[in-house]
């Protein structure tokens, strides 16, 4: 709610507060299941979160790469090995949380 829902909406339809103020309309993230033949697509949404998954044709990446957001934080209070690993948990809650928004 904090890091996603001001774009993505608390719902994950592509329609928080900051939606209308976005060049490029976020992501409507209740059909990525349907969108992929009914297979969420797990790591591919861990990637776009983690920031490894760039699409070169689409040019910059409009969504900030939230791995890089919560590192330093992380790495700060559990230090920097242990940083790592609590900001990759972290990814994999979000990837499992936007698989729960599934339709």
């Amino acid at each position: 709610m904090n890091s996603c829902a001001v774009c993505h909406g608390p719902k994950g339809k592509g329609d928080g507060p900051l939606a209308d103020e976005l060049l490029k309309r976020p992501a409507d993230l209740t059909h990525l299941s349907k969108q992929n033949g009914g297979e969420f697509p797990y790591w591919r949404v861990f990637a776009v979160i983690d920031g490894c998954y760039v699409v070169p044709e689409n040019g910059e990446r409009d969504m900030p790469v939230w791995a890089r957001q919560f590192l330093p934080g992380d790495a700060k209070k559990y230090g920097p090995n242990a940083g790592e690993i609590v900001t990759r948990e972290r990814t994999h809650e979000l990837a499992g949380y936007v698989q729960t928004l599934q339709r």
